[in-house]
């Protein structure tokens, strides 16, 4: 049984959208929208943008109305409008229909009204920068910096057909950037649910100093057919925290880029690796992978440190004919720290395979320190012939 046959066999869709507890909250009728004391016009601070299905006190008050096709270019038209200064385009309540990209210029801040407010995509279109299938949310070009994006939902609407991703960036130049070599852009409180593609994926050399937060990315990919991570850094000096992929295709969270730090994020149900950790000087604090495929942590590279990290009941590929996956597996690489973490199999409800190994070190890991605690591990707590390096501290404590 694949994974998502067995969400389905619990009853868990995950095709609706629900208001969470982050949502801001709805206004009633005779409530005025709220808007900074400039607005209305070029130039403005604050531009609204209603959604066709929006209540009608919102669209008596709203800069722009939209009408359920192509809302994107009515979307684009009020970045544009808010002209070289930035400022905000404020989405009202409801679902914006989008066959095109969201692209948002320098200093804009892009907000909605929580999980009340949905971008859907409609057919599948080229990324700005040409490279290839483009995302609900981009920026205007590959220089672009500052901008925000936060308290929205994007449907990618891979069960109607569309093929996108949720939210695309590749910043490479910083010509016109107020001060510094980073673009610095700000992510949260973000829902990304059944984008055929990755969820949310930057990239680029100038993508640096990004401020990424509470954003859920579930149902991502289509399985055995697009390799979907729900989080793909390809760039360094990211600050994400409370973030967590669920069900995607490939990896929860794939780390190309180096000095990247993460806090509270989970992975789970994800076909392959939980976290695939690529690129060195990464710190991660209080992250986890549950019931994940194949490896909880896979790690090819150091320094990296991680402290507090659990990798619980992976290995899951309940085809596989044994178990060949581990809690935290790391095949080479040196300077590699895993600080008190945990390394445990539930095996709830006779599902797939138990992790093979809590922790496995092949035999090029070197100058790795590993501190923790392993249960209930079909093969051992610790495995792998990096196991018997005198160049590497292992203290784990084990029950297996």
């Amino acid at each position: 049984m694949d994974r998502r046959t067995f969400l389905h066999s619990l009853g868990v869709t995950g095709l609706g959208v629900s208001t969470g507890l982050g949502d801001s909250p709805i206004q009633s009728p005779d409530q005025p929208v709220y808007l900074p004391s400039v607005t209305g016009g070029a130039g403005s601070m604050s531009l609204l943008v209603a959604a066709v299905d929006a209540p009608e006190p919102v669209r008596a008050q709203a800069h722009y109305l939209c009408d359920g096709v192509d809302d994107h270019v009515t979307i684009n038209q009020a970045v544009d409008d808010l002209g070289s200064t930035g400022g905000q385009v404020q989405l009202s309540e409801g679902t914006f229909t989008c066959a095109g990209a969201v692209r948002l210029r320098r200093r804009v801040r892009l907000a909605g009204k929580g999980r009340a407010t949905v971008l859907r995509a409609v057919g599948t279109w080229t990324a700005f920068d040409g490279s290839g299938i483009g995302a609900l949310i981009e920026p205007l070009d590959t220089g672009i910096d500052k901008t925000n994006v936060v308290h929205l939902a994007l449907d990618g609407s891979r069960f109607r057909g569309a093929d996108v991703k949720g939210i695309y960036y590749n910043i490479t130049s910083e010509d016109n950037f107020d001060e510094g070599p980073d673009a610095s852009h700000t992510f949260d409180d973000l829902y990304i649910f059944q984008t055929r593609q990755h969820a949310f994926h930057i990239t680029g050399a100038h993508m640096r100093a990004s401020k990424i937060s509470r954003i859920r990315a579930y149902n991502v990919g289509e399985e055995g057919v697009t390799v979907a991570h729900g989080f793909l850094f390809e760039c360094p000096d990211a600050f994400v925290s409370e973030c967590e992929s669920g069900s995607s295709s490939g990896s929860g969270f794939y780390v190309d880029g180096a000095n990247n730090h993460f806090v509270n994020c989970k992975s789970w149900y994800s076909d392959l690796s939980g976290w695939q950790i690529r690129k060195p000087r990464g710190q991660y604090a209080a992250c986890e992978a549950q019931d994940n495929e194949q490896h909880g942590f896979y790690i090819t590279t150091g320094p990296n440190s991680l402290v507090g990290c659990h990798a619980d009941s992976n290995s899951w590929k309940g085809n596989a004919p044994a178990a060949e996956f581990d809690g935290f597996h790391i095949p080479w690489g040196d300077r590699i720290q895993l600080i008190g973490c945990s390394a445990y199999d539930k095996n709830e409800g006779q599902r797939g395979n138990w992790q093979r190994y809590g922790y496995f070190l092949g035999g090029s890991a070197a100058q790795c320190q590993i501190i923790g605690a392993a249960a209930a591990n079909v093969s051992g707590g610790v495995g792998g012939n990096g196991a018997g390096n005198a160049a590497n501290l292992i203290m784990v404590t084990a029950n297996d």
